[in-house]
């Protein structure tokens, strides 16, 4: 064979095995890395060389098949790679395939329906690359295999590969940071196979824990007695993780939390808070409030699943038990939600159930301000009604986290009109999803957004309501992505507990959190799980249960020591 047709089949196995490593390769710790190659693709083409039936027999068939394997690696490593930016953790096949449609809607929301649309397409695009380089390094490949020498070649030059592999797993350094040859796509197959295979054997174990309730042993006449004739409100806030305390963003967040605890004083009320560590990061805000409100850490989408098809009794059924009313604000619901119905509220408001005739605020459906004023008039107004339990959903703070309502006057909100004649907050969502600094700047406006709403709503409201007490009950929901929390954040989120009652906060003293709006750094992170039994118990003239600390592991322990990528 000339040398041109060597020089040829060489370059493009070279392009085809730097395709399939690089997706593996990003965000890369050094430029270099970007252009390493892949064993396992080099491998495939020896293969093509040197079998028969691959080579000979059926060559086109064969290919394809490459072809096809090709494709689909990158498009599993890229899906890898975002399931890492967006949730802080790697991708598992088994879970997260019904994701893509959210990931889709996420891009086309940040970054606008051109930009959205033109980021999804460059993301198909390089699996279309991997698949044509595939048919062309098979075809040169099978060449190869019937020329005189060929699969002795094909043989050499996977042995060579081998060999360097071999010494840089033996010699780490041995380029320096440079790691020229990779085997990503062999450990990503066993890693997808170890989660397929831990995420089966957890079923009966989930299944098991689901059926022992600590709670089951309460008396009737002593559940939930303390809160008799307490109104429970409990309000997660939307992308508020640990990392709103830490910088770029404490400046802004303890300037809020210390005229939220001036605004609490004034009012007559008391606060305290503390930590708690969700179950997700990044997004799927559902795990978290399923885990608070079932008392079992749900932390995938499969587990939800299970947990909904389930007999499992939740903090609302507790309280229905109890003699409350129970309700769940879900505003961003537009769509029907057979899965609610497990939770056991007496009534789910979604959006349409809201009566808002306001506008939307880019993905937001209606400002959180609308949401806990309609909430306070139809249900905290209505006179001789039984006590609330209400779980409130709060969506201002959800990316892409522009354009913000304005605060309006309480008294004008109404059915949200006013908010027809208000200038919206921020930029557009395509301008600030292109300049990270802009990002954080808007993200966090978002959170500070959203507890100014909260402060003026404690103020005014969270005092006894027709002659009943209230505890408010404030917790983030999650961290937000890894592009704005970074990528070593925990999975920390902070509590904030408020009422008139000094009594009603005692137990959450007792578990460590502490006075005021600023939680403690040192307090213990307590597993958002563990809230359902805790607090049903300590509010049923018994005490708490025990809280273990929660170990703090942050997504970076998850990554490979070597690849500090996906």
């Amino acid at each position: 064979m000339r040398v041109p047709a060597l020089l040829s089949i060489f370059l493009v196995t070279l392009g085809f095995a730097a395709v399939l490593a690089l997706p593996f390769r990003i965000p890369s710790d050094h430029p270099l890395n970007l252009l390493s190659f892949s064993v396992e693709a080099v491998g495939l083409l020896a293969l093509l060389t040197v079998v028969p039936l691959l080579r000979d027999r059926r060559p086109v068939a064969a290919r394809h098949c490459a072809a096809l394997l090709a494709g689909l690696i990158i498009f599993v490593a890229l899906g890898d790679l975002m399931t890492r930016l967006a949730l802080a953790r790697p991708l598992n096949l088994y879970l997260d395939v019904n994701l893509l449609p959210s990931v889709i809607s996420l891009a086309l929301g940040g970054l606008g329906p051109l930009l959205g649309v033109l980021a999804v397409a460059a993301l198909l695009l390089l699996p279309v690359l991997a698949y044509g380089l595939a048919l062309a390094a098979g075809a040169s490949a099978q060449r190869l295999g019937r020329q005189p020498g060929g699969r002795a070649g094909a043989m050499m030059a996977l042995a060579l590969v081998a060999g360097l592999h071999l010494a840089q797993e033996r010699q780490p350094y041995l380029f320096h940071r440079f790691w020229p040859s990779s085997t990503d796509i062999a450990t990503a197959t066993t890693a997808q196979w170890t989660q397929y295979r831990a995420v089966k054997a957890s079923e009966p174990l989930f299944r098991a824990a689901g059926r022992q309730d600590a709670l089951a042993g309460i008396a009737p006449e002593d559940l939930l007695s303390a809160l008799k004739d307490t109104d429970v409100l409990v309000a997660f806030i939307e992308s508020y993780g640990e990392s709103t305390l830490t910088p770029p963003y404490r400046p802004v967040i303890a300037q809020r939390l210390a005229s939220f605890e001036d605004s609490v004083s004034q009012a007559g009320l008391k606060a305290v808070s503390g930590w708690f560590v969700s179950a997700t990061s990044g997004g799927q805000s559902w795990l978290a409030h399923s885990s608070l409100l079932s008392g079992l850490t749900i932390d995938s989408q499969h587990l939800y699943d299970m947990l909904v098809g389930s007999e499992r009794r939740t903090l609302a059924h507790y309280f229905a038990q109890a003699g409350h009313r129970t309700i769940d604000v879900q505003p961003a619901i537009v769509k029907p939600w057979p899965a609610g119905d497990f939770f056991g509220f007496d009534t789910i408001y979604q959006a349409g159930d809201l009566g808002y005739r306001g506008p939307a605020f880019g993905w937001v459906t209606m400002p959180d301000q609308y949401t806990l004023s309609h909430i306070e008039q139809t249900e905290r107004g209505t006179p001789d009604r039984a006590p609330l339990f209400a779980q409130f959903a709060l969506i201002s703070s959800h990316a892409p986290f522009t354009p913000l309502a304005p605060l309006v006057d309480w008294d004008a909100i109404d059915e949200g009109t006013v908010f027809h004649g208000v200038e919206p907050v921020g930029l557009p969502s395509e301008d600030v999803w292109r300049d990270i600094n802009l990002l954080r700047d808007h993200y966090i406006r978002s959170i500070d957004y959203t507890l100014a709403t909260l402060q003026g709503y404690a103020a005014r409201h969270v005092a006894a309501r027709a002659g009943r007490e209230t505890l408010l009950i404030l917790v983030g929901d999650h961290q937000p992505l890894p592009l704005l929390a970074g990528d070593t954040a925990s999975l920390a989120v902070p509590v904030h507990v408020i009422s008139g009652d000094p009594a009603l906060l005692k137990p959450f003293r007792e578990i460590g959190f502490t006075a005021g709006m600023m939680p403690n750094p040192a307090s213990p992170h307590l597993p958002m799980a563990a809230f359902r039994d805790f607090f049903v118990t300590a509010f049923s003239g018994g005490t708490g249960p025990v809280l273990a600390r929660q170990e703090r592991k942050t997504p970076g322990d998850m990554l490979d020591g070597r690849t500090r990528s996906n």
